[in-house]
């Protein structure tokens, strides 16, 4: 299947947390991280992220703290949650915005969406609520976005990771722990060390006080 080149990217505590109890996670990662992390995003065509991470962040999902041009802004919002008030909804002129979602998400709201220019992909959802993530990539493939880097949340880093569909991971590990909290990565249905993904590093680096690592999925 032709798809594009998919990076997941995470700023994540030692103990894995993405955030903490409460769902606060600004900020993880430290300053330089923030400004590797626009660099990323200027050098891929789109990225994206579930609903949750809007309703929990409220992003602007551009680039800012580097010269380069802002990706295409992709949500998964199969209910059309996103608020009209989000950050992405007030200045759609800045970057293309899409929103992934299902027929039976409100009518309405999606039309006031499409007023500002929101550009729209509806497809079924599955029993629990889900879309295929397969048929959302192949559809941004074929316009013309070949390169998406996933920022989260854990919903969305899990499933990709568990369909395959994940060809590079960035992880911000920053020097702190938290216990309880958002996992950044959720069940993949592994049972043993054996099935375990396999990565191979690409580099290590050190960003302040955060250590970027970044590996390709063994395939």
């Amino acid at each position: 299947m032709k798809r594009p080149y998919i990076t997941l990217k995470f700023a994540q505590t030692l103990d894995g947390r993405i955030a903490a109890q409460d769902g606060s996670s600004k900020w993880i990662s430290g300053p330089e991280s923030r400004k590797f992390s626009h660099k990323l995003r200027a050098e891929n065509d789109g990225i994206l992220v579930g609903v949750q991470t809007i309703l929990a962040d409220n992003p602007s999902l551009t680039v800012r703290l580097v010269k380069g041009r802002n990706p295409a802004r992709i949500v998964i919002d199969p209910r059309l949650r996103i608020p009209l008030a989000a950050r992405i909804m007030k200045d759609t002129k800045t970057a293309k915005t899409i929103i992934i979602t299902t027929p039976t998400s409100p009518a309405r709201k999606k039309e006031r969406l499409k007023s500002r220019g929101v550009e729209f992909i509806v497809l079924p959802a599955s029993k629990g609520g889900n879309i295929d993530l397969r048929k959302i990539i192949r559809i941004l493939y074929k316009k013309g976005i070949k390169r998406i880097l996933v920022e989260g949340g854990s919903r969305v880093i899990t499933s990709f990771l568990k369909t395959g569909l994940t060809d590079m991971i960035i992880t911000v590990l920053s020097p702190r722990i938290l216990g309880k909290g958002i996992e950044t990565v959720g069940d993949l249905g592994i049972r043993n060390i054996k099935g375990a993904l396999k990565l191979r590093l690409k580099a290590l680096k050190q960003l302040g006080e955060d250590i970027i690592y970044i590996a390709y999925i063994s395939r």
